[in-house]
């Protein structure tokens, strides 16, 4: 498991030569062993990104390590999730969260006790990265035009999603969508309608005992 958790954090780079942080010597713990129940197919949390909440948007979270500060300067086509320097010096947890964890975590990760598969409770996750964090991130900052009711025709679905029915907030507010202090970040087909959770969601393989899965820090996912 050790040689598999190197092989992943190669993924990651540093762009600064003097950042504290080794992508060759893994550090794991186990914080629960999670039972699922024959026919147990539902989550207890939708999907979600752990890692914090309001501290995505704070100087004196994220911020202090400017990880996303490419997508706040408009040039979000130029962020790499990837980049483990700044990630560093980050504050991921200011309110106290429940199991939340004050230092980086380049990935989660489950082991495998028994067989499972898609629709039987297993993970699921999103696999646009980038796209999916940048899109939550600046979600916050926009309004729809006209909103839909909530039994409506595809094309009506079609002209709420599109570009033009879209603008910056007129009034700027405290709403994060889905972002509250002291839990993970939330995500719904209401608060971000154009992740289309429904179809972006994906199973991971069928799993077996001794499988190891593991998912980036800030993947969607439900558990």
């Amino acid at each position: 498991m050790l040689e598999s958790q190197r092989f992943l954090m190669s993924f990651w780079h540093s762009n600064s030569p003097d950042a504290m942080i080794s992508s060759t010597h893994p550090l794991t713990y186990a914080d629960r062993l999670r039972i699922r129940q024959p026919g147990d197919a539902g989550f207890a949390l939708g999907p979600h990104v752990d890692g914090g909440g309001p501290e995505r948007w704070e100087d004196n979270g994220y911020g202090r390590g400017n990880v996303y500060q490419r997508i706040w300067e408009g040039e979000w086509e130029k962020y790499d999730p990837w980049e483990a320097s700044c990630r560093v010096l980050a504050e991921a947890d200011l309110y106290n969260g429940a199991g939340a964890c004050s230092m980086f975590r380049m990935f989660q990760a489950w082991l495998g006790m028994s067989h499972t598969g898609p629709n039987e409770g297993t993970l699921l996750v999103n696999p646009l990265l980038s796209l999916a964090t940048i899109y939550f991130l600046l979600r916050p900052f926009f309004e729809p035009i006209y909103t839909p009711p909530k039994e409506c025709s595809r094309m009506a679905t079609e002209t709420f999603l599109h570009p033009s029915n879209w603008r910056l907030e007129r009034e700027t507010s405290s709403n994060l969508q889905g972002a509250t202090p002291g839990f993970a970040q939330e995500l719904t087909a209401t608060l971000h309608p154009h992740l289309e959770l429904e179809k972006t969601m994906v199973h991971v393989p069928k799993i077996a005992p001794g499988d190891y899965v593991a998912w980036h820090c800030d993947s969607e996912y439900p558990t």
